[in-house]
């Protein structure tokens, strides 16, 4: 009996020992920040990656060198081209870790949108990197500038669209897996940022990019990107971005300006944010409420010198109640009438608060989102107005 025990109990560390099947040594991996997807000239896809170069990465091995590798491989499948890409690298990669998957606009307007299959069935990718469009130039270009923020394109790309929707509001955050839901979801579109290289491409290549105060290149956010039927429609400017981000209610926190005299601006931060959408079918079409309830505070102040007036709170909120209310419905209108693409998702919230009607008009739900009534009330409460409740104007003026 006392055999069996310590038998067992050696089987048992035998399988508690094991190591990993799969397992890779550090040296024989590049790990791969970024994906880009072009039209190829030859074949269907040319696929672009940027592979880290991890000891440039280190600030106490970096010798100078370049801080990541590009390089591209035309073909009509994604999954074969990311197989070959030791046609060029001495060392397998890993996409486990990549942050940004960058689509040109040329391949996104040609619906060209089937590769996407492929990344979410592998098992190495995980679903929390961005999806980007490269306006106005090729996917592959961005991929290239060497960036102050960590050098690399991709890890700077990343923490920019994070930090931008959590600070202002300008990118929708898109999963893949969203993104997918929302190309196959009755009465909502899809939408992704969009970036826009600024600059010299080939000056932004080189790692004098990264010594200069002024770089030669940078990538920034331009605006969004609306699809319809699977297919790239158009783009909406970065402050209707931030309207879309509204009346989804995934604005965390954003700064307004608000004309409150003619030539002098007002700033306001608005602190918390909550919208309701209501959609219902009424006088034989859409009709679509959205109601916005936030608060915030003072940040600076060109007139209304004082605070404590009598009714200049009042002022400062009926100024951005009326300001947003339309920004927000000009939006709305201007999607309905340029793009007829429910990217709001109005159809959707019709789904589940009006679903019988919503059925009879799901299959021509954009041209019925196109005539439907909008109506946006905007409701915000100014709470504090900064570290004092008079403006250093009002002092000079004396």
């Amino acid at each position: 009996m006392k055999k069996i025990g310590v038998f067992l109990c050696i089987l048992n560390c035998l399988f508690l020992l094991t190591g990993c099947w799969d397992r890779k040594e550090l040296s024989e991996i590049k790990v791969v920040a970024g994906m880009a997807i072009d039209k190829g000239e030859n074949a269907k896809y040319k696929v672009t990656v940027e592979a880290l170069n991890a000891a440039e990465l280190n600030t106490q091995s970096a010798s100078g060198n370049a801080p990541t590798l590009v390089e591209g491989i035309e073909g009509d499948s994604i999954s074969e081209i990311t197989h070959l890409f030791n046609e060029y690298y001495a060392q397998l990669l890993i996409f486990s870790h990549m942050k940004v998957l960058v689509i040109s606009e040329e391949i996104a307007s040609a619906g060209r949108l089937d590769f996407i299959d492929f990344l979410e069935r592998n098992r190495e990718i995980r679903d929390d990197f961005n999806i980007i469009i490269a306006k106005d130039g090729k996917a592959e270009d961005i991929l290239k500038i060497a960036a102050h923020y960590r050098k690399a394109s991709s890890l700077k790309i990343s923490p920019q669209l994070d930090h931008l929707l959590e600070d202002w509001g300008g990118d929708p955050g898109m999963s893949i897996i969203n993104f997918i839901s929302e190309l196959n979801l009755e009465g909502k579109e899809p939408v992704l940022a969009a970036v826009r290289l600024k600059g010299d491409v080939e000056k932004g290549m080189s790692t004098e990019n990264i010594r200069k105060v002024t770089p030669d290149a940078i990538v920034e956010v331009d605006s969004l990107a609306i699809f319809k039927n699977s297919k790239l429609a158009g783009f909406l400017s970065l402050e209707d971005s931030r309207n879309y981000l509204w009346i989804r209610n995934d604005v965390k926190t954003t700064s307004l300006s608000i004309e409150c005299e003619k030539g002098d601006f007002s700033a306001i931060r608005v602190a918390e944010s909550q919208t309701e959408v209501t959609s219902k079918w009424k006088n034989n079409k859409p009709s679509i409420h959205v109601g916005i309830k936030a608060e915030g505070y003072i940040e600076g102040t060109q007139c209304y010198k004082s605070v404590e007036e009598l009714g200049t709170i009042e002022k400062y909120e009926q100024l951005v109640n009326k300001t947003f209310s339309k920004k927000i419905a000009d939006t709305i209108t201007n999607v309905q009438r340029q793009y007829e693409a429910d990217i709001f998702g109005f159809g959707e919230v019709m789904r589940r608060q009006d679903y019988h009607a919503f059925m009879k008009v799901k299959d021509k739900w954009d041209k019925e989102f196109a005539k439907a009534d909008v109506k946006v009330d905007v409701d915000f409460v100014l709470r504090r107005s900064g570290i004092r409740s008079k403006s250093f104007l009002t002092e000079t003026e004396k």
